[in-house]
């Protein structure tokens, strides 16, 4: 139930300006969907998920659902964690986007670098964008010429604060 600010799972009580990690996920295969948010607060974590068919009204009522929660994570959740990965990447630490059981990105004051063997990090420089394509978020470089972006590394939206990678790279990425 969500009510403000306020989002309750049970026994679980999440006030949003105050959750530190979050991560939603809609995953589709055939006539069934499953819809995931998972938040954290302190020493409190909760994986909540539902699952819709397609029969009647069920899916479009729990996308509408879904969504809503969506957006009050977006509105109060997900700019004070893209705020403080900033602050952190700013004074000089590293910070994970993703993670099991998905891949990770880790950013610091250089740049952006999939955690994955013999990566290089992308500077902030070369970074042009970031954004959301078929489940994953996207992080887009220029290349050398200017001529052009292509996708450099991506991170499944499942993996926490994966979600926030593009606020954190509208605010860091070169203009």
């Amino acid at each position: 139930m969500a009510i403000g600010t306020v989002v309750t799972v049970g026994e679980d009580v999440f006030h949003l300006p105050a959750v530190d990690r979050i991560a939603y996920h809609v995953a589709s295969r055939g006539n069934h969907t499953s819809f995931r948010i998972r938040l954290r607060q302190a020493a409190t974590t909760c994986d909540f998920m539902v699952d819709a068919y397609r029969r009647g009204t069920e899916l479009n009522d729990t996308r509408a659902a879904w969504g809503s929660l969506v957006e009050l994570v977006e509105r109060w959740a997900c700019p004070n964690i893209a705020r403080t990965a900033i602050d952190a990447i700013r004074a000089g630490g590293t910070v994970a986007f993703g993670g099991a059981p998905a891949a990770r990105i880790d950013g610091n004051a250089a740049g952006l670098r999939p955690r994955r063997l013999f990566a290089k990090t992308v500077p902030w420089s070369r970074i042009a964008r970031a954004d959301f394509g078929d489940g994953l978020v996207r992080v887009w470089t220029t290349d050398d010429v200017g001529a052009g972006s292509t996708v450099a590394m991506s991170v499944d939206m499942s993996g926490w604060n994966a979600v926030v990678l593009p606020r954190v790279v509208r605010a860091l990425a070169a203009r």
